[in-house]
């Protein structure tokens, strides 16, 4: 695994099995055993990067936002999206539980790594930083999920689980914001160990945190200029830095040849046989001996892309209905695959009726893409033809330094504050070398830039899991995210020779009590103190 952090299984037995919220395992080695060196907090702070969400569960998250559905429709995502989700809907409880998993690990760490006698003081003071920082990640997610949530700073017994009450969104938040600051100072720039929290990933962390805060989704916490100027603070000190850049390519974004590349801010890592992850077996094409994407893009996201001429569709004459698909920005055919395209086999997608006898043609299986279109990010060539596709040692990036440039823009033009910088960096983005769409020109204002900047967000990072976070901080998911019908890929029927666009009477609701999910069943069961989300 080279300079990759290993996972030990060791620990998963050292910090035992789960129990409500954070309570203290029972069948684990004696701290007095265990914590006495430099090696049992490293190995213990390894460990806790295991809890960090999986590529499937990060990407398959803008299933329930306007830009994809779910491709399987007994899935709980098909459950939210037709808001007819309840407590006891399995989704919220493995998110719940594999959070709050996480932040148990973290407060025992934290509550035990003083016994050690250190050899390498700054080296303990990085790890425990790191995991502190990780304790932050986690609580960051679970308020964007859940609203107020209960705040633990330590290990609990299960007596003590059963009389917790939920911690205001506001506290959760200063915590973050107080933690984090603290913990950058004994953190490195770079490191050798890919895949640990460095000083960007931390202030990465904090600003997209912020930025979500400053939504003010559950209508409890209006310090939102207080929220966009601690965002733009921290984006602003990882630009700084001058550690990260822009990949020249955004096609490369996602292969294995520039895994840790200059961009990356933080990511999971995997690898093959040792720490795998799924994502061909779950987003990848039916042709290529998967089980079909669990994530269907929708003409929603494939019409966001402009033409090469910087133009929405609709506003370009040069644009042709008859091949949708061509002379669009490139970042179109980075994101998404769609007829025509080179799968990594080298074999052509083609999802239309008629034009295709493989196994990708929709609506050939309840497996295949439900709107012609199929993710296209970390399918990679590495991956195809193995037996087991749920081998894949790609690395998952959770945040890259073109979100950073968008944080850094979107907090000022919220803050009404140097706009010109904002549009500096929104045009940085379109100039990547392989995408070089025309420069924003004549933009100015606070409404234009604001639309600018979500358009920029949405076909920069898209299908990586930020739009169902993002339509909610926005507050226009009831608007987006509401669909009687969804529709897909448009192409021309081979027999007539007309433009024909797919749908299915797939349904999309978004309701108020959508923009934060309900507190799982179990929990309140064990905890009457826990009070639910309204709606629930």
């Amino acid at each position: 695994m080279g300079k990759k952090i290993y996972i030990l299984i060791l620990l998963a037995v050292m910090f035992g099995c789960k129990d409500v919220l954070d309570t203290v395992p029972t069948d684990r080695l004696s701290s007095e055993v265990y914590w006495q060196t430099d090696k049992d907090a490293e190995y213990a702070a390894n460990a806790i990067y295991r809890f960090l969400e999986s590529p499937v569960t990060i990407i398959s998250r803008d299933q329930m936002s306007d830009i994809a559905r779910a491709t399987f429709e007994t899935s709980d995502e098909t459950k939210v999206e037709a808001d007819i989700a309840d407590p006891q809907t399995t989704i919220f409880q493995n998110t719940w539980n594999e959070l709050y998993s996480g932040i148990r690990r973290c407060n025992d760490y934290l509550v035990n790594v003083g016994r050690i006698t250190p050899t390498d003081q700054a080296k303990v003071n990085r790890l425990t930083s790191e995991v502190r920082t990780l304790r932050c990640y986690f609580y960051a997610r679970l308020v964007s999920y859940f609203g107020d949530v209960p705040l633990l700073k330590k290990p609990i017994s299960i007596e003590e689980s059963k009389t917790l009450t939920r911690t205001p969104v506001s506290e959760i938040y200063d915590f973050i914001y107080s933690e984090i600051n603290e913990s950058v100072a004994a953190l490195p720039a770079t490191t050798t160990e890919k895949g640990r929290v460095t000083k960007g990933a931390a202030l990465g962390i904090l600003a997209r945190t912020m930025l979500y805060a400053a939504g003010n989704v559950t209508g409890t916490d209006s310090r939102s200029a207080i929220y966009y100027e601690r965002a733009k603070v921290a984006a602003d000190a990882v630009i700084a830095s001058g550690v990260y850049n822009l990949l020249p390519k955004y096609k490369d974004l996602y292969n294995y040849a520039n895994e840790n590349s200059v961009e990356v801010v933080f990511d999971k890592q995997f690898v093959k046989d040792t720490y795998p992850n799924s994502v061909m077996n779950s987003f990848g094409a039916v042709s290529l001996g998967n089980n079909g994407s669990i994530l269907s893009p929708t003409i929603q996201l494939v019409d966001e892309y402009e033409t090469i001429n910087g133009k929405k569709i609709a506003d370009d004459p040069s644009y042709d209905p008859m091949n949708p698909y061509a002379n669009r920005d490139p970042r179109l055919s980075y994101t998404i695959y769609v007829p025509g395209d080179a799968l990594p086999n080298g074999a052509i997608y083609d999802s239309r009726p008629g034009w295709s006898t493989t196994g990708d043609v929709f609506g050939a299986s309840y497996q295949v893409s439900k709107t012609g279109f199929l993710p296209r990010k970390y399918i990679n060539a590495e991956d195809v033809g193995q037996s087991n596709r749920s081998n894949c040692g790609i690395n998952m990036i959770i945040m890259r330094y073109a979100e950073i440039l968008l944080i850094a823009a979107e907090a000022r033009i919220e803050l009404n504050a140097e706009l010109d910088v904002a549009l500096n960096y929104i045009n940085k983005i379109r100039q990547r070398g392989d995408v070089k769409m025309p420069e924003l020109s004549g933009v100015s204002g606070q409404a234009a830039l604001r639309q600018a900047v979500r358009h920029e967000r949405l076909v920069e990072l898209a299908l990586e899991g930020n739009r169902f976070f993002d339509i909610r901080r926005w507050k226009i998911a009831e608007s987006v995210a509401t669909m009687d019908k969804v529709y897909g890929m448009r192409y021309k029927d081979k027999t007539t020779g007309l433009l024909v666009s797919i749908s299915t009477d797939y349904k999309k609701k978004f309701t108020s009590r959508d923009y934060v999910w309900p507190i799982p069943y179990n929990e309140r069961q064990l905890n009457s103190n826990l009070t639910q989300n309204t709606g629930y």
